[in-house]
């Protein structure tokens, strides 16, 4: 069956999935970077343990944040100085989630198609001349299924990613005192 007319049609479809995609994801890297109070931050800092603190960001006081962990009551002062990154969770585009929707729900649901005509038409001792036929309806009738329900649960509930925030400059300071 590979080269048939509808194999074609299938491959334009996951590859416009692909691009909506890809285009969702350039156009979501242009976004600002700079974390803003009540947004999700993932940060890694001596000042938090070894591991990263995933949480909500309270406050920006001077030159500290405060972010309160998933399981913590109360927000961790964690200073600008001792940031070594910052990750901040931004909300996908409809158009991305869409993208994200069809590249899932297209292969899943072509295969899952394909399994169920093949556990219908038994082995193959057990089919006549339309051997395969099931098969085939039962793939396009997954792959409607899946891209149906892929594009709607795409655009429905698009998701998030995480961007890599502001990190602090790393430079060299210089201080010097004159006494006259």
């Amino acid at each position: 069956m590979i080269g048939a007319p509808h194999d074609h049609r299938v491959l334009a479809v996951v590859a416009a999935a692909v691009l909506v995609a890809l285009a969702g994801t350039r156009l979501g890297a242009q976004e600002r970077s700079l974390p803003a109070v009540g947004e999700r931050v993932r940060i890694v800092a001596p000042a938090v343990g070894p591991r990263a603190l995933t949480g909500d960001l309270m406050a920006v006081r001077g030159d500290t944040l405060f972010v309160r962990g998933d399981q913590a009551v109360t927000a961790v002062a964690v200073p600008l100085s001792r940031v070594e990154w910052i990750e901040v969770r931004r909300r996908r585009s409809r158009v991305a989630g869409l993208g994200r929707g069809l590249l899932i729900g297209i292969p899943v649901g072509a295969a899952s198609g394909y399994l169920l005509g093949a556990a219908a038409e038994g082995g193959a001792g057990e089919c006549s001349e339309d051997c395969g036929l099931l098969k085939a309806v039962g793939t396009a009738a997954g792959l409607v299924t899946g891209t149906v329900l892929g594009a709607v649960i795409g655009v429905t509930t698009p998701g998030g990613h995480w961007v890599q925030g502001h990190r602090p400059d790393r430079g060299v300071a210089l201080s010097i005192g004159i006494k006259l």
